[in-house]
């Protein structure tokens, strides 16, 4: 399995933005893949399995509580390889809305993006950079 991506889905501003983010990033590269967070939560196979296979695992958190993390690594042992946050990381203020800012969502994807680039580029190739 190529990128897997566990994501919030919270019920705030900064948590659908997170899982929109994830969303789109899945919808745009065809080897990037979600996986379900509450499946791997309950311990169901098919998200366990999709985490444990993952060539890259990324994490997008909706805020500093780390509830992504926490499941992640309670159910699989696994860590991210990557792992953003939309308050500590990007400067979202955190708000009881559904509603966030179309242009964080740009801007915090292309930074997703270029992380996931970078993590794939081999080490010989970064040290050439």
């Amino acid at each position: 399995m190529g990128v897997v991506i566990a994501t919030c889905y919270g019920a705030s501003n900064t948590g659908q933005l997170a899982g929109a983010v994830a969303t789109e990033l899945a919808r745009e590269h065809e080897d990037y893949a979600l996986v379900c967070l509450p499946a791997v939560a309950i311990d169901q196979a098919t998200g366990l399995d999709k985490v444990k296979s993952a060539r890259l695992l990324v994490v997008v958190e909706g805020c500093p509580v780390m509830c992504c993390t926490k499941i992640v690594d309670q159910h699989t042992g696994r860590q991210s390889d990557i792992r953003v946050e939309m308050v500590q990381d990007y400067g979202v203020k955190k708000a009881p809305v559904l509603v966030y800012d179309e242009g964080d969502e740009n801007r915090i994807k292309q930074d997703i993006e270029r992380r996931i680039q970078e993590a794939g580029t081999p080490l010989k190739e970064k040290q050439r950079q």
